[in-house]
């Protein structure tokens, strides 16, 4: 009888203890499994994100690829009603861009996303960004390059919650009569929510200035205010 309870005390102790060591596993697991879209924290390796964010400057359309646990790289298309850099007032910082101003300054963004994480700062991950592409203005026949990079930072609240905070320089070159190129400055913060593992909720703020270098030109009073949502498969 006694041989009984001891064989049963010891199997439930052994299964107690499987169960508490599968539990700490899966919870390291989930903690390593982070992934973000905004901050220094990759998407991860081998995984694919689709992100729809809307605001102001329009309405843009990510997919990114985990090349590996600290390099993304993906696509955009962006379909904009404000500025590329989202310049509140574009008209006036094009200057004697009237082929574009004249008419609207509609404009579809086609961008490479590249992402890399490249340090940690008193323990905060470091992401370097880079977006090149092209623009399409839907008046006047106008094109230009962009040559956005920047660099962000996030700051985990608790495990389903980020802050982050970004520093960008979203250059790019417009052609034809009047074509210029523009050095906005933003700074910005923002927030990364995980409904589930695999959804985040989205938003970002960002402040600055554009700087357009064609003469007579004025600088600008930029802004990048977006919510989105984040789908990884």
């Amino acid at each position: 009888m006694r041989l009984n309870t001891v064989v049963r005390g010891a199997v439930l102790c052994a299964a107690l203890v499987a169960f508490t060591a599968n539990a700490q596993t899966s919870g390291s697991s989930t903690a390593t499994q982070r992934w973000t879209v905004d901050s220094g924290t990759t998407v991860g390796d081998g995984a694919n994100v689709v992100r729809a964010q809307v605001g102001w400057p329009g309405l843009w359309l990510d997919f990114i690829h985990g090349m590996s646990s600290t390099f993304d790289i993906g696509g955009r298309l962006a379909l904009n009603w404000g500025g590329p850099d989202g310049a509140v007032n574009y008209c006036a910082s094009a200057g004697v861009f009237g082929n574009v101003c004249g008419g609207t300054t509609f404009n579809i963004d086609f961008q490479l996303l590249l992402r890399a994480t490249v340090t940690e700062i008193a323990g905060y991950k470091l992401a370097l960004t880079f977006n090149p592409g092209f623009i399409i203005f839907t008046s006047g026949g106008t094109t230009g390059i962009n040559l956005p990079i920047g660099a962000q930072m996030g700051f985990p609240i608790n495990e389903k919650m980020i802050l982050n905070a970004s520093f960008e320089v979203p250059m790019y070159a417009t052609f034809g009569t009047g074509g210029s190129f523009f050095i906005p400055l933003l700074f910005g913060g923002g927030i990364e929510y995980a409904i589930q593992p695999n959804l985040l909720l989205t938003g970002k703020l960002a402040l600055g200035v554009s700087i357009p270098t064609l003469s007579g030109a004025a600088a600008s009073f930029a802004m990048n205010f977006l919510a989105g949502v984040a789908y990884k498969f």
